[in-house]
């Protein structure tokens, strides 16, 4: 799916004919009109189709490539990194209020 227009049927990829595209591309501005409730269903489907057909090509790239695992994995050490960072500072606003507690009771 290298940026052409198309839809999956049955799991396969289906181009759209250059016809179509130009047809639906001219319908456009042609005249204003609204939709039809099937014109925006099959829009939806193949919006849809088009999104899982996306999220296939993008699964595909990152766990089945060397350069998508390492980049899962240096996103996975920065969520880390920052993860250590929020508790470091958490432990430390905590430290702070207990010294605030102490100094308080010893009052």
């Amino acid at each position: 799916m290298t940026g052409t227009r198309g839809y999956f049927r049955d799991g396969t990829w289906v181009e759209e004919t250059e016809q179509k595209q130009e047809k639906t591309a001219g319908s456009a501005g042609a005249e204003e009109r609204k939709p039809a409730i099937d014109d925006l269903v099959d829009e939806a489907r193949n919006s849809i189709n088009k999104a899982v057909g996306d999220i296939a090509t993008l699964s595909k790239k990152l766990f089945g490539t060397e350069e998508g695992r390492a980049h899962l994995g240096q996103k996975a050490r920065d969520a880390g990194e920052r993860l250590e960072t929020a508790i470091e500072e958490i432990a430390e606003a905590v430290e702070e209020m207990a010294k605030d507690v102490k100094k308080k009771v010893k009052k």
